[in-house]
């Protein structure tokens, strides 16, 4: 990687590493340029003893570089949504170089008081809408590159949470995961947690590609809103108003009526997704910091929404 930045960034250059993921390596290079970024992609964890992910370090590298500048491409039209520059893609060693975002983690907000959390979801709504709308090639690649991370997704995040939920409703809870599985029609971010949208003063910025897939774009909405309705019960106000106006502001974006169908399909993503954050393997992250009462309201709220809409 010190070899990939000296080809990119004029010396005297610092190299730190930073904060990255199980699976990839990250960089910080300091220049005369400015801070940037180099990301490459592994095959093997970093620590602990995690089993290897259904996809190569070379198709998550193809996918994060390719949902990067389909990233970009939906800032230049929702410019309240920014996305780092892409400097480079170095295919032949997975790696990827970019600049540095601008702000600070969305999560910090979600988790503490709320402050400004209205704003940054208006700007990523809208951006979702230009994302989702654009075409993104070539398909038939970007499709073998990217479902077996979707499959590996769906698995833990719909699956795996199917026992939490009331005996009758896991059926039809289970032929809804299957569904979506199915689903290509629209490329999707795919991790649109609060820690990689970065909140910064009259906007926000969007990272972290490599789980990109083809699916349906309520399931980016319900990833993000799934942390609202979290945040919504923790300091005692109902979700409901948060979700439709999200949903209102991400039909306006697409420049398309509400449509009942899509209407419930996000409502089924948004029980599955908020009740795996109560569950799954990261739930110290998204309601570790929750007490107990909270953590059986969210609960109780998941498991009504998906009583209300699963059929």
């Amino acid at each position: 990687m010190e070899a990939v930045a000296r080809q990119l960034w004029p010396s005297p250059q610092r190299l730190q590493l930073a904060t990255g993921g199980l699976f990839n390596r990250v960089v910080q290079v300091q220049s005369s340029v400015g801070t940037t970024y180099l990301k490459r992609f592994t095959d093997a964890a970093s620590s602990g003893d995690f089993p290897p992910l259904p996809t190569s370090a070379s198709q998550r590298c193809l996918v994060a570089s390719s949902w990067h500048e389909l990233a970009l491409r939906a800032s230049a039209r929702e410019p309240r949504a920014a996305v780092p520059t892409l400097v480079a893609v170095q295919t032949a060693l997975d790696i990827v170089a970019m600049e540095q975002a601008q702000g600070e983690p969305l999560y910090d907000a979600l988790v503490g008081d709320g402050f400004g959390v209205g704003t940054a979801l208006q700007a990523v709504t809208a951006w979702l809408g230009a994302l989702h709308s654009l075409p993104l090639e070539p398909r038939p690649l970007l499709l073998t590159a990217s479902g077996p991370f979707k499959a590996f997704k769906i698995e833990l995040q719909y699956a795996r949470v199917l026992p939490e939920m009331p005996q009758a409703l896991r059926a039809a809870g289970e032929r809804f995961a299957a569904d979506y599985l199915q689903r290509s029609e629209e490329p999707v971010h795919g991790d649109l947690n609060s820690r990689n949208i970065l909140s910064a003063e009259g906007g926000v910025s969007v990272i972290d590609f490599e789980q990109g897939h083809f699916g349906e774009g309520v399931y980016d909405l319900a990833y993000l809103l799934s942390e609202y309705v979290i945040c919504d019960l923790r300091l005692g106000v109902d979700p409901e108003a948060t979700i439709t106006a999200a949903w209102e502001a991400y039909c306006k974006a697409r420049d398309r009526d509400a449509d009942a169908e899509t209407w419930r399909r996000l409502r089924l993503h948004l029980g599955f997704q908020t009740l795996y954050r109560l569950v799954g393997p990261s739930s110290k992250v998204w309601t570790g910091h929750l007490d107990d009462v909270t953590k059986d309201e969210v609960r109780h709220w998941s498991t009504a929404e998906l009583s209300a809409w699963l059929q």
